[in-house]
């Protein structure tokens, strides 16, 4: 499995709302400039993310966006099925040939199968606010770094 770029600056733009949930609202300029994501391709993710209730809006001279719910309850498999569809892996093309059916099988089972499962439990786990607080830790971190 690749996550797309659009699927990476979603995640980028979700974390970045996740981690200024206190400001009441993000404009997408403002999103844009600091993800280094043009503002039109940003409409077509937000557009998106809009759809699936992930974000909310608020339009106007003052609006913005915002995150529809809180970010412990938004998962990186929400943002990618917003943005990108099905992440898993296509099953195996199997064939009437019995042995090529059987070892096709055996690819779908032991692989395919498993990479699916495995990338599922990840990505429903992991949530905006895990990658908000590592981004913070880290972002943190970095400040208190010195060099001699």
């Amino acid at each position: 499995m690749k996550i797309s770029k659009k699927g990476r600056y979603a995640l980028r733009s979700m974390v970045y709302l996740a981690v200024n949930e206190s400001e009441e609202k993000m404009t997408l300029g403002d999103i844009a400039m600091v993800n280094g994501i043009s503002i039109k391709y940003l409409e077509q993710i937000f557009s998106s993310l809009r759809r699936a209730g992930l974000v909310k809006s608020i339009h106007g001279i003052n609006g913005g966006y915002f995150l529809g719910r809180h970010p412990s309850e938004i998962t990186v498999e929400d943002v990618l099925d917003a943005v990108e569809g099905d992440y898993r892996i296509e099953d195996e093309v199997t064939t009437e040939d019995c042995m090529l059916k059987g070892i096709s099988n055996a690819v779908q089972r032991l692989v395919i199968d498993e990479i699916n499962f495995q990338t599922g439990k990840v990505i429903s786990s992991v949530t905006m606010q895990d990658l908000a607080n590592d981004y913070s830790r880290t972002d943190r971190d970095a400040d208190e770094m010195y060099y001699i």
